[in-house]
């Protein structure tokens, strides 16, 4: 390509998964002034005519492309169609120098593992689209990126050859011992640059707890730069993070010499109050992770953590404030926004509750507690589809594999929790609470079913559904009138107290 420079608008091909048609059409918004202006001529696979030839019309535009991008998401590495064809042949022809290719990271996914890894990806960092403050700030930035390519394609810089190969000529030593000097300096500025570059990925995941997602990067940095205390400080987290999974003895014998041996090192500071909060130390758990913030203030597990002992402490207020900075550091992390949004919740400020839950993706839970507060706002037709969208969800593997790990905790008294930890129990609890809803709006008959049915098959958490249960129906018939006798009915037909 740069033997014959392409003269504007350059052909460009977006390759992408259909599961990212809202993501790709914000993109293409994006791309419109630049489509304006006459640079690029933009297209993809929705722009095939309902009677061409699909396959044909792909493989053309996919021959003549100048720029090649890819939408990468979970979803984009799944696809047979998009590995197999697209990315392969963009390949090839960016090897034969007839295209080049600009991975767009959409979505968090292990991208880096992919063929397509050692292309230069955009946004700024590879900071994917959904964690930027915006879907637009994102975009924004990836536009700045394909600006420079064109120009990079189309305007080259002129330069006076004949004055430098005559300078040459005249002091080839000199300008031999320059270009030295000037090469390992670029290659230290490299180096240096790459490994910041992967030392911010790593301690990013290691920020949001992520520890095993966190040690590749982070390995690369310290190759990179063997010198770099802060991907020390990264790695021996990464390794007390694998002890502490498979042996707690040795785990806590190792962290106590890892603190010794880097006793600034925030994250061992944050391992070390979680292994306290585990044994019941709520105040060493507390004094450890307000260390670790004042080392590391973009540490947002540890304000996180910090929410979660003040809530056990009665703090609410407290709580609220630590799990705001949690979600404003992280605003791409499930957990933080529903524990911000609970806390809301127990404020009753049921209009950030509700815009909190929305932030957290495909997640069960949030579902069924942002049901409960449009019910509390009398909003039953709302509430039934967000629990139906919970019972949907839970039966999908993609959520399942998440949901597995994290129990559901419930209050049943101010001083006793019911905890839902198998999947099983809480499709159980998410088919009552749709249940109830559907008793709430007047389907008594078919919500009495259901109810009996689901407590038949679920006979073993049978009481603590029950309780969870109670409590809500007291609450909600407490705080909106109109619904208190339907809440009265349903306790007294399905929910008796124990006698």
């Amino acid at each position: 390509m740069a033997a014959n420079r392409p003269t504007p608008p350059l052909q460009v091909f977006i390759s992408y998964s259909h599961q990212d048609d809202q993501l790709r059409e914000k993109f293409l918004a994006h791309l419109s002034g630049i489509r304006r202006e006459g640079l690029i001529d933009a297209w993809h696979d929705r722009r095939i005519s309902p009677s061409g030839d699909w396959a044909g019309d792909i493989h053309k535009h996919l021959e003549s492309a100048h720029i090649t991008i890819f939408l990468v998401s979970a979803d984009f590495l799944a696809s047979d169609y998009c590995n197999d064809v697209e990315m392969t042949r963009a390949i090839e022809r960016s090897d034969a120098g007839e295209t080049r290719i600009v991975p767009v990271i959409l979505k968090p996914c292990d991208w880096q593992t992919s063929r397509f890894a050692r292309f230069q990806a955009l946004p700024k960092d590879a900071k994917p689209i959904v964690d930027w403050p915006t879907l637009d700030h994102g975009f924004d930035n990836v536009l700045k990126g394909l600006r420079r390519l064109i120009l990079e394609l189309c305007s080259p810089a002129p330069v006076r050859m004949q004055v430098i190969q005559a300078s040459v000529q005249r002091h080839p030593w000199r300008w031999a011992m320059g270009c030295l000097l000037a090469l390992l300096l670029l290659a230290g500025c490299w180096l240096w640059s790459e490994s910041r570059r992967y030392l911010r990925q790593g301690t990013a995941l290691l920020n949001v707890g992520l520890y095993a997602d966190a040690g590749p990067p982070i390995r690369q940095a310290k190759k990179l730069n063997p010198l770099s205390a802060t991907a020390d400080c990264g790695l021996a987290a990464v390794e007390m993070d694998a002890v502490r999974l498979s042996n707690q003895a040795t785990f806590e014998q190792r962290l106590n010499q890892a603190r010794i041996e880097s006793p600034r090192c925030a994250y061992l500071a944050l391992l070390q109050g979680e292994a306290k909060y585990l044994a019941g130390d709520r105040d060493g758990a507390l004094a450890e992770f307000q260390s670790a913030v004042q080392r590391e203030p973009q540490l947002a597990e540890a304000y996180f953590d910090i929410g979660r002992i003040f809530d056990l402490q009665g703090d609410a207020d407290s709580a609220l404030k630590q799990y705001e900075i949690a979600a404003r550091l992280s605003p791409g992390t499930a957990r933080y926004h529903n524990n911000l949004a609970d806390s809301y919740f127990r404020h009753e400020d049921y209009d950030k509750a509700l815009a909190e839950y929305g932030r957290g993706g495909q997640s069960p839970l949030a579902a069924l507690e942002s049901a409960k507060i449009l019910r509390l706002q009398g909003k039953l037709e709302d509430a039934r589809e967000h629990e139906m969208d919970a019972v949907r969800w839970l039966k999908d593997p993609a959520v399942q594999s998440v949901e597995a790990p994290a129990a559901w905790s419930f209050e049943v008294s101010p001083i006793e929790h019911a905890r839902l930890g198998r999947i099983e129990d809480k499709e159980c609890y998410a088919s009552l609470e749709l249940s109830v809803t559907r008793f709430l709006q007047g389907a008594e008959n078919e919500a009495a079913d259901a109810i009996r049915t689901t407590f038949t098959m679920c006979l073993s958490r049978s009481q603590d559904l029950k309780s969870i249960l109670r409590r809500e129906l007291r609450q909600l018939g407490s705080q909106t009138p109109k619904l208190g006798p339907r809440c009265d009915a349903i306790t007294q037909r399905f929910l008796p107290e124990e006698t």
